[in-house]
C-alpha cells in the first residue's frame, strides 16, 4: 500500500480500531448474539446508509430528501446496515462432549438479507435464549447460513455471562461508529464531490411532487 498525504480531515484513522466479524469459507462458528442490560430488544442497532467510498448515514427524513438521496451515484438508494455484538466460542472436546475453552467478543455488521435470516430463526427459537451457528459459503460476499442451537452458552452460567458482558461493553459503546459515519450535509457534499458552488445536481432543488403532477 502506498504512502498517503493528508491533513487533519481524516476520521477513519483511530486508535484501537476494532476488527469486525467476517465468516471464513467452510468455517462454522458457534456464536451468541449479546444485548446490553439484559434487554433483548437492544440486540441490534441499525440505520439506512449510503455508500460512496465509505458508508455514511442517510440524512433524508419523511417528506424531505437530502442530497445523499438525490445526487446521482450508484449508492444513492439507502439500505439498512445493522450491527450486533457477538460472543464467539472456542470449544474443545472433553470426554466426548464439547467444552468451553475460551471466547471472544466482536462487532458484527451485516445487511438486510442477514437480518431476515436471523428474524426467521428467531421465530422458531428466541435468539435471546439460544446460540446460533454461522456457516460461510462465500467469503467475499459473506454468504452465511444460520442454524439455531439448543441452548445459549453465555447465558447458561452467571460467571460466564458476567465475563462475557464485561468484555462486550466496549463494543456496545462503539457499535454505532462501526455501522457508518455520521456525516453532516456539508461533509456528504464533499464526499460526493459536489462541494463547489454550482455543482449541485438539479434534482436537489426540484419539487418532486410538481414534476409528478406534470406526467
Amino acid at each position: 500500500m502506498a504512502i498517503e498525504e493528508f491533513g487533519t480531515e481524516r476520521d477513519d484513522i483511530e486508535p484501537n480500531k476494532f476488527k469486525k466479524y467476517k465468516g471464513k469459507k467452510g468455517n462454522e462458528d458457534r456464536v451468541g448474539i449479546l444485548y446490553p442490560g439484559d434487554v433483548p430488544k437492544k440486540m441490534f442497532k441499525g440505520a439506512p446508509c449510503h455508500y460512496k467510498d465509505r458508508y455514511y448515514l442517510c440524512k433524508s427524513t419523511k417528506g424531505n430528501k437530502e442530497i445523499c438521496c438525490t445526487h446521482g451515484y450508484d449508492g444513492n438508494t439507502p439500505k439498512y446496515r445493522i450491527g450486533a455484538v457477538l460472543v464467539i466460542y472456542d470449544m474443545v472436546m472433553s470426554e466426548g462432549k464439547p467444552k468451553l475453552k475460551g471466547f471472544e467478543t466482536i462487532p458484527w455488521i451485516f445487511s438486510e438479507t442477514m437480518y431476515q435470516k436471523l428474524k426467521s430463526a428467531d421465530e422458531e427459537f428466541s435468539l435471546s435464549d439460544h446460540d446460533i451457528k454461522l456457516k460461510c459459503s462465500n467469503e467475499e460476499f459473506q454468504t452465511i447460513d444460520v442454524t439455531i442451537c439448543k441452548e445459549s452458552i453465555w447465558r447458561s452460567n452467571d460467571k460466564i455471562k458476567t465475563r462475557v458482558m464485561e468484555e462486550a461493553s466496549q463494543h456496545f459503546d462503539n457499535l454505532a461508529k462501526q455501522i457508518a459515519t455520521d456525516f453532516g450535509i456539508t461533509e456528504i457534499r464533499e464526499q460526493l464531490g459536489i462541494d463547489a458552488p454550482g455543482m449541485d445536481d438539479a434534482a436537489a432543488d426540484v419539487d418532486l411532487e410538481s414534476v409528478i403532477d406534470t406526467i
